[in-house]
């Protein structure tokens, strides 16, 4: 059989679209009811004995029955099965898509997401068959096709078990690929429903692994590991872990059952999408150029700033002296109960500091003759010491107070009471700030819209008022013209009927 040929004359075979062990599938045209399917060819191998060549047919046949049986979107419809040239024939729905082994081929293996929705629907299909009676018996990424829009279909049901039929499997002979078969068909032991749970649990490591767990290099070494080793653990099976170590129990006894397994499949295919990580990449290190040649750096050393005064010369705050009987109408400036103050300039005639006064001021006060040093100082003398005050004669004491006779005030030397640490009063009339003085910085605020602008507007819209009215009034007579028309028109309408009758009976 070639391409064109016509197949019972109805099915037009186009091209080959995939070839197994078992035979070739083409696609195909039904001319009778005018759409695309899919035909496969069974393929019988030469050599084989009459009994052989019967067990293949009615294997076909039995292929052909159980995909008949089912209905389910993962599962391809069976339309039509026929016979000729010596080979039998199946019709049945064409599935443009890609098989599941074709995928791990070209992309690799899937996240833990896609391989849940694959295993699903696969579930499905396996428990819907199930439900009526039927075992797939070969279920490999080979046999599971993924369209572009996400459908899987199982495909190939031709070593089908359907319950109650005769099992055509010879002694000594076990069917299906090496690499997927469970290790109690291995044993030669019946298959069951676990079995083909054990057969998806293998499909789906492989999705997740790029491998069957016991695939070898040749079938011979798959059937041994089969045998006698244990899984291998799946290295990227994450939240399918579970699933998988459930499905791939050794003993079907201990597997766990699709409906066991739907609902964890179901978590795994409704997570969300992980997020990627976000890389973070430190900036890369400045490096500083190093210093040109002959260059040296230096540390340079703040120097402490020179003290105006020195720390002999500091004494207790300077307070106003209280006034006694007979001071000078000025206060000088000094600690309180002293009036002594450090000046920055020393004179060296009057001690440790001039007083400031308005004038000469006699009693108390500071005075010339008590300072730090000889003569009038801080020493022998008049200066701070014994007898009155802090030295003999004037000095800060008691007795005749700081200082006596008249003190000669330094402009250049004045220490700030607290109450001239605010801005002194000017004398003569004050001027009030801005914002108390409304009337007079009245050009502060924001002037009023100019007058002209004012009559500008409202002309304009003593023009919108009248453009508006004349409008109004020119429709109203169109209306009018156009009412007056139309009773004109109706009175000449009615008359001429009226002239007609009167001619025809004067006539």
């Amino acid at each position: 059989m070639g391409e064109g040929h016509l197949l019972a004359n109805r099915y037009r075979l186009d091209e080959v679209v995939g070839r197994g062990g078992m035979g070739t599938v083409w696609g195909a045209y039904d001319v009778m009811l005018d759409r695309r399917v899919a035909v496969k060819e069974v393929v019988l191998p030469p050599g084989l004995t009459p009994a052989e060549r019967d067990v293949l047919y009615e294997r076909t046949f039995r292929e052909a029955r159980a995909s008949a049986r089912l209905n389910h979107p993962s599962v391809v419809t069976v339309h039509d099965v026929l016979e000729e040239a010596g080979r039998p024939w199946i019709v049945m729905e064409l599935v443009q898509a890609r098989s599941l082994q074709d995928v791990l081929d070209e992309e690799g293996v899937l996240a833990h997401r896609r391989a849940a929705e694959i295993g699903l629907q696969m579930l499905g299909a396996l428990r819907h068959a199930h439900e009526k009676g039927i075992l797939h018996r070969d279920i490999k990424p080979s046999n599971v096709l993924i369209t572009d829009s996400g459908r899987v279909v199982l495909t190939d049901f031709g070593i089908a078990q359907v319950e109650g039929d005769a099992t055509l499997t010879q002694t000594g002979l076990v069917m299906g690929s090496p690499a997927y078969i469970p290790p109690e068909r291995v044993q030669g032991e019946r298959a069951v429903p676990a079995s083909d749970l054990w057969a998806l649990g293998a499909t789906l490591y492989a999705t997740l692994e790029g491998r069957s767990p016991y695939e070898r290099p040749d079938a011979m070494a798959s059937l041994e590991a089969a045998l006698t080793e244990p899984v291998p653990p799946p290295r990227n099976a994450g939240p399918l872990a579970s699933v998988l170590e459930g499905l791939l129990a050794r003993e079907p006894a201990h597997r766990i059952t699709g409906a066991q397994a739907q609902p964890m499949l179901a978590h795994v295919a409704t997570m969300p999408e992980p997020i990627p990580p976000i890389s973070f990449r430190p900036p890369d290190a400045t490096l500083l150029d190093e210093p040109a040649g002959g260059y040296h750096e230096q540390t340079v050393v703040d120097e402490p700033a020179d003290t105006v005064l020195d720390s002999v010369t500091f004494e207790e705050v300077t307070r106003l002296d209280r006034e006694g009987p007979g001071s000078a109408a000025m206060p000088s400036y000094g600690p309180r109960g002293s009036g002594h103050a450090p000046p920055p300039n020393l004179h060296p005639s009057s001690g440790h500091s001039q007083g400031r006064t308005a004038g000469p001021r006699p009693g108390t006060g500071q005075g010339t003759g008590a300072g730090h040093g000889t003569g009038a100082g801080h020493g022998t003398g008049a200066g701070h010491g014994t007898g009155a005050g802090h030295g003999t004669g004037a000095g800060h004491g008691t007795g005749a107070g700081r200082g006596s006779g008249p003190v000669t005030p330094d402009p250049e030397v004045r220490t700030l009471l607290e109450t001239e640490w605010a801005v002194p009063p000017v004398p003569g009339p004050q001027t009030p700030p801005p914002w108390e003085q409304p009337e007079q910085f009245r050009q502060w605020q924001q002037p009023p819209p100019p007058a002209h602008l004012d009559r500008r507007d409202r002309e304009r819209r003593k023009t919108i008022v009248i453009v508006t009215v004349a409008v109004v009034l020119v429709v109203v007579a169109v209306l009018a013209g156009a009412f007056i028309l139309r009773d004109k028109l109706n009175s000449s309408a009615a008359a001429a009927p009226s002239e007609t009758v009167r001619t025809a009976l004067t006539g």
